[in-house]
């Protein structure tokens, strides 16, 4: 890689070039369970599982996958919340040669057929409470489990009282079966009957609307994958066998994938998994109990310890990490004064497993700056015609390295669009460089909404979904900016008669979307501002907003994976 501006501002110590031999997820997980036997690997609910126990459950798991007949290159989603089931399984269907489909455990019945269906899913691992949603879908296996399934007796017993429901009866069926049936399968698959996994094969299939809004499923290879683990360790060099990392962010999310879960079981630490970060007792109890020196968060999380938490509590925080959307200046400015903690922002999405630029660890933080790329990542800005523009010129944001996938799942077109010649990866956002090298996202070539949750939208989903409601003629969606950088999701509805109020959409949405998703705000209109050739003028729509409720223009967004 020829010399860059941004290596001169590389943290000490940080080579500009790592030496990536290709490597499975399985071999840096297997090396750290022999290197780290003994250690906790996962605590959850007051039990703790080392590292030696988390690869005997996952050769369990993945013996048993096989046994049920699942081969070498078979998609099995994996839709849980953080929990040492959602560990296992991820390994599990790895050591079986399997492909993980991560999806999100919130997803409607109507989202999840789409992904299990593009996917091909033959198999799926999910909550007793999802059960509902997913036992008509076409799956030759139901996996299930139960959040209480890896407590101690007394706290499974303490948390079901607490809850005030009896346990979901799940139907015995032939093709549903319980976590714990899988582990300890009758006749299970020796693990030297279990296939050779490679490098080159691909580990996730992790889905995102891209540029189109479209879902679609990035190919993450195992090199993919333990490259960007490996340029990350190289970036922040965490400490072996001594970091705890607060799983707060979901690691069917790809950002709590790489940059907790991954990247803590390759460095032998502590996995504090939180299954519901909006309960913030206990989340608190979970800091103040396990001390975490590695926090993962988006802007929402931030806001809320900002507003719960005390100032010492993140005392033992090396590293505090926000990712999912925009962080505002004045935010990363009052945890500073708060806690004491520097908030570190970076740039990545679900194409490039997912992270491409980060800002400096300690010491220098440049406002509204997504960072430097990290080492063996190129970037540049490039005009409409894909030619370089020079420094502080604004065009959309290319990168490549190790990390980039190599296409979507069974969808060249897409592909095409997004990978260029070189291994470029064009990313849909608009974007700057100084001359310095930090790069700054300017605007978003595409109209992603990112939620308060960290979460992507995508307008033409939702409006899709609207357009199924018979009183809809028309409908189009923006975001309308929040204080905490975020969005909210406000649909702008042309209807077909006076018959439909904001209520009738709001609950015809839930029957089709996350409740991210689910528009906070419905405007009726008699039609939609358009192009002569009748497209939807969005920029109009937008303007409209601001001016009425009297907010400026978007602040630049930073910290964004996507």
């Amino acid at each position: 890689m020829p010399e860059q501006p941004w290596f001169v501002h590389y943290p000490e110590g940080v080579p500009h070039e790592l030496s990536l031999s290709p490597e499975t997820l399985l071999a840096m997980f297997s090396r750290s369970a022999q290197r780290y036997s003994r250690r906790p690997a996962l605590y959850f609910f007051g039990k703790t599982l080392s590292y030696q126990e988390c690869h005997a459950l996952v050769e369990r798991f993945a013996c048993g996958l096989a046994a049920l007949g699942i081969r070498k290159g078979d998609r099995v989603a994996l839709c849980l919340p953080n929990s040492p089931q959602a560990v296992i399984a991820y390994f599990g269907i790895l050591r079986a040669g399997g492909i993980v489909v991560a999806c999100n455990p919130t997803y409607t019945e109507y989202e999840l057929s789409h992904q299990l269906r593009d996917a091909g899913a033959r198999a799926i691992v999910v909550l007793d409470m999802m059960y509902q949603k997913i036992q008509h879908l076409d799956l030759e296996t139901i996996i299930v489990t139960r959040i209480t399934d890896f407590m101690t007796t007394i706290v499974k017993y303490i948390y079901q009282h607490r809850n005030g429901r009896p346990p979901i009866e799940i139907p015995r069926r032939d093709t549903t079966l319980f976590f714990h049936d899988v582990l300890d399968s009758v006749t299970p698959v020796a693990p030297e009957g279990l296939p050779i996994v490679t490098p080159d094969d691909i580990a996730v299939l992790q889905y995102t609307g891209g540029t189109t809004g479209v879902s679609k499923g990035a190919e993450l290879r195992h090199r993919n994958l333990t490259a960007n683990i490996r340029q990350l360790i190289s970036w922040f060099s965490p400490a072996e066998r001594r970091e705890s990392f607060l799983a707060a962010l979901p690691l069917f999310h790809v950002l709590g994938m790489t940059v907790t879960q991954n990247i803590c079981l390759a460095v032998g630490g502590c996995m504090v998994l939180v299954p519901d970060p909006r309960n913030m007792q206990m989340l608190l109890s979970l800091i103040h109990k396990k001390r975490p020196t590695v926090v993962a968060m988006v802007p929402l999380l931030v806001r809320k310890l900002l507003e719960n938490c005390a100032e010492k509590d993140l005392a033992a925080a090396k590293f505090c990490i926000c990712g999912g959307a925009a962080l505002p200046y004045e935010l990363l400015k009052k945890f500073k004064e708060r806690t004491g903690q520097l908030i570190i922002e970076g740039y990545g999405l679900s194409e490039a497993s997912p992270v491409t630029h980060c800002n400096i660890p300690r010491g220098l933080s440049v406002k509204h700056s997504i960072g430097l790329p990290i080492a063996n990542t190129d970037a540049k800005i490039v005009d409409e015609t894909g030619q370089e523009v020079p420094f502080g010129g604004i065009g959309e944001l290319w990168v490549r390295g190790p990390q980039v996938m190599e296409g979507y799942w069974n969808n060249p077109v897409e592909t095409a669009n997004v990978l260029k010649p070189g291994g470029w990866l064009a990313t849909g956002d608009m974007a700057r460089m100084d001359e310095d090298g930090f790069f700054y996202i300017v605007d978003r070539k595409k109209d992603m909404i990112l939620s308060t949750s960290g979460f992507n939208v995508y307008p033409s989903e939702i409006e899709k979904v609207l357009l199924l409601h018979p009183e809809v003629r028309e409908a189009a969606v923006i975001g309308v900016l929040s204080g905490d950088g975020s969005e909210s999701v406000k649909a702008v509805v042309v209807p077909s008669s006076n018959e439909i109020s904001e209520h009738d959409l709001v609950k015809h949405c839930r029957r089709y979307l996350a409740s991210y998703k689910v528009p906070k705000h419905i405007e009726f209109r008699s039609e939609l501002p358009r192009t002569l050739l009748g497209k939807t003028l969005y920029r109009v729509l937008r303007k409209e907003e601001q001016g009425r409720i009297g907010a400026a223009a978007p602040s630049t967004p930073s910290g964004v994976v996507r």
